[in-house]
């Protein structure tokens, strides 16, 4: 039988740890999580809100860091000595901020595995001489699937989002002038990432405003559901959405707000970009191989040597 790791962590994004805890880890948290994060969490029993006080006495294989705060600062007040010696990755969500080239990542410790969520992240910061890896998220696949029957394309937010130049919320008001765009987010009027597949179904199209930011759950997400996604020519989204296949992607919004009058006016065609897009998201979004993946490389972590330098 596979040995079931145990994992401390400090959460950042709760649909990330979620997908991270339908695999064969027991993950511990510090105690003192909001609401929003228990209802999310209260069925799933291997996620263990853990008293900060008792946190040094806990028998764990791994630390898995994903901020600079609790890199630089948490795991000095929380965890033990011996835990600290313990085998690290550090799983960076986001793309360089400071500078898109020139920024370098604070983890320089080469003891430590650093995990980016896509390719394009990984070539866009220094990471100092740190092992690399790469691994691309998970979804679930859904009940839900795309319908389509509103005239409107949707954006999605986070519940935490980034500042309105890296969202794009600029753009969103220049689109919503030419079409019909709405916006909603994640945590407000009942939109919940366990609900999100259906809330997104009935809309025409996803499209995605931010200028520098991975792309979202939201993206992937509605890919898995059959949506055509619309966006622009960004960070690793030209990766994931092909021109004409599974949506539309440039950096001419002029050509995209056309693209999509054309999915709003044409269903059929909305419908067949939708299907490839499922098609792309089944072979690299899927749970399974997100969770194989993980697992490997906590493996590695715990038991050998470190992956790619990049």
């Amino acid at each position: 039988m596979d040995q079931q790791y145990k994992i401390f962590t400090w959460p950042v994004q709760q649909q990330y740890l979620l997908e991270l805890a339908q695999g064969d880890f027991e993950i511990y948290i510090p105690e003192g999580q909001n609401e929003s994060f228990r209802n999310f969490f209260s069925a799933q029993k291997n996620v263990v809100e853990t008293n900060v006080a008792e946190i040094k006495d806990l028998q764990l294989d791994c630390i898995l860091f994903q901020d600079e705060h609790s890199y630089q600062t948490a795991q000095y007040e929380v965890l033990s000595p011996q835990q600290r010696e313990l085998p690290k990755v550090y799983l960076e969500h986001n793309p360089p901020k400071q500078h898109p080239t020139n920024t370098k990542h604070w983890v320089e410790d080469v003891d430590v595995q650093l995990v980016h969520v896509n390719h394009y992240n990984a070539l866009m910061w220094d990471n100092n001489s740190v092992p690399v890896s790469v691994i691309e998220n998970g979804v679930p696949e859904n009940h839900a699937s795309f319908t389509g029957e509103k005239l409107c394309g949707v954006v999605v937010l986070e519940e935490n989002p980034a500042d309105n130049r890296v969202t794009g919320m600029d753009i969103f008001m220049q689109v919503k002038e030419a079409l019909p765009l709405e916006i909603i987010q994640i945590g407000k009027k009942d939109i919940t990432y366990q609900n999100l597949a259906e809330k997104l179904s009935p809309y025409r199209f996803l499209f995605c405003p931010d200028r520098y930011a991975s792309p979202s759950f939201a993206v992937q997400q509605a890919m898995m559901i059959g949506m055509p996604v619309v966006g622009l020519a960004t960070t690793d989204l030209p990766t994931i959405i092909s021109n004409e296949v599974s949506g539309f992607v440039h950096s001419d919004l002029q050509y995209l707000i056309g693209k999509m009058q054309q999915l709003i006016a044409d269903p059929q065609s909305a419908a067949s970009l939708g299907a490839n897009a499922r098609s792309f998201a089944i072979k690299i979004f899927s749970s399974k191989r997100f969770l194989a993946d993980w697992k490997q490389l906590i493996q590695k972590t715990v038991t050998g040597p470190l992956l790619t330098k990049i």
